[in-house]
């Protein structure tokens, strides 16, 4: 039996030549959109599991009328039923039981293709709001072309999985005269609060082994780096690529350049951000300097800063920290994120009687019904008797 002809050429043409009438500022998949996003999907692991090469088939930047820019990624195919894969839960299949990317669905499926995409921005860039579309089609038996398709919405706000924003038989909804109506639909969008339950419980899985993941892959590669400076290297790379909308520029891999010019060493670099960050949240001055000292102590060492190769051992620990954590703080999962991050930083450290000394922090639904019960709110202050000789700290919004 002959293979059955794909054609992908006939539905990008088609595709393509309704943004060119439409006249979009389209870019096809060898152009460059903005050096931020090209960064994005060079940095972001590939559609067949490697390093980079992301290279969606079309793309574009269109703002709506309060000015906002939303990246569109645009995903061709051209065989019959490969639009979209769905998991049981009907979201994109992008993901296995096991929690591993499904490169065999993000390779094969048009959306699931052009949401990797998408999330390759959120965990890159300061886009926290994008359209992905996927499109694949094949010939009938009288020749004539049959299409569909899949637009999505990807945002922290759905932690990155994507939705169904509505039906669609062209690439219209782009058009300038009808967008702002197009971001009105996605705004609507809703996610029930159980499916916010089984995302969230889905990614901590994530965070779970990419945490030890981590940990496992800075004491095989990396040497003399005591457990402490793991712990305090995470903090310090976390703090820093926050940033502060507006005031804080989070910090950039690209940023780190492995200089041996004293006050331009990658850890120099690291800790003016963090003192840059510290300042804008107004924290008592001995938090701020207490904070500091702690981190400097390991950033500033020369061993770390020293260059080899080019690169600092510092400037590879902290592009492996944002590789494998940058995404996790960046699509609404802070507080289950920072839990999960401190208990596994703990189990980290070298404690002599670590059976007497484990440290479990409280599961965050258990401090949300003590707040709720206590009646307080974010402006509170409570006295707690029963404090051991670590305090945790709950702010229940």
């Amino acid at each position: 039996m002959a293979k059955t002809q794909s054609v992908e050429p006939n539905i990008a043409d088609l595709a393509n030549g309704w943004m060119k009438s439409y006249k979009l500022d389209y870019k096809l998949e060898q152009e460059s959109l903005n050096p931020e996003i090209d960064q994005a999907l060079n940095d972001y692991y590939s559609k067949n599991g490697g390093v980079g090469g992301n290279r969606p088939d079309a793309k574009l930047l269109l703002q709506d009328k309060n000015l906002v820019n939303y990246p569109i990624l645009i995903e061709y195919k051209g065989y019959k039923n490969k639009l979209v894969m769905l998991d049981a839960d009907g979201k994109v299949a992008n993901k296995t039981a096991k929690n591993q990317p499904d490169f065999k669905n993000i390779n094969s499926y048009a959306v699931n293709g052009a949401v990797h995409y998408a999330n390759a921005l959120l965990h890159y860039t300061s886009y926290t709001d994008i359209i992905a579309v996927g499109m694949t089609g094949y010939k009938n038996d009288s020749g004539k072309l049959e299409y569909e398709i899949g637009v999505y919405y990807v945002s922290k706000h759905n932690f990155g999985i994507g939705q169904k924003v509505d039906d669609y038989t062209d690439f219209s909804f782009l058009k300038k005269s009808n967008f702002d109506g197009f971001i009105e639909k996605v705004k609507r969008l809703q996610l029930s609060q159980e499916e916010i339950e089984k995302l969230k419980e889905h990614r901590e899985k994530e965070i779970n082994a990419s945490l030890v993941k981590l940990n496992n892959d800075i004491y095989q590669s990396e040497k003399g780096l005591s457990e402490r400076d793991r712990v305090y290297l995470v903090a310090a790379s976390i703090i820093a690529t926050l940033g502060v909308p507006g005031k804080v520029a989070a910090l950039e891999k690209t940023e780190l350049k492995s200089s041996t010019e004293d006050g331009s060493r990658d850890g120099d670099i690291i800790l003016r951000k963090i003192k840059a960050f510290l300042n804008e949240k107004n924290l008592p001055q001995e938090k701020r300097d207490l904070i500091v000292r702690t981190l400097q102590n390991t950033l500033t060492t020369d061993n770390i800063n020293k260059v080899e190769n080019g690169e600092s051992q510092l400037k590879r620990v902290f592009t492996k920290i944002i590789d494998d954590l940058g995404i996790y703080y960046k699509i609404g999962l802070s507080t289950d994120f920072t839990e999960k991050l401190f208990n596994e930083m703990y189990s980290w450290l070298g404690f002599s009687q670590d059976k007497l000394n484990d440290v479990v922090l409280t599961p965050s639904y258990v401090a949300t019904l003590l707040a709720r019960l206590a009646r307080v709110n974010k402006d509170s202050y409570v006295w707690d008797f029963a404090t051991g000789s670590r305090t945790s700290c709950c702010i229940y919004e």
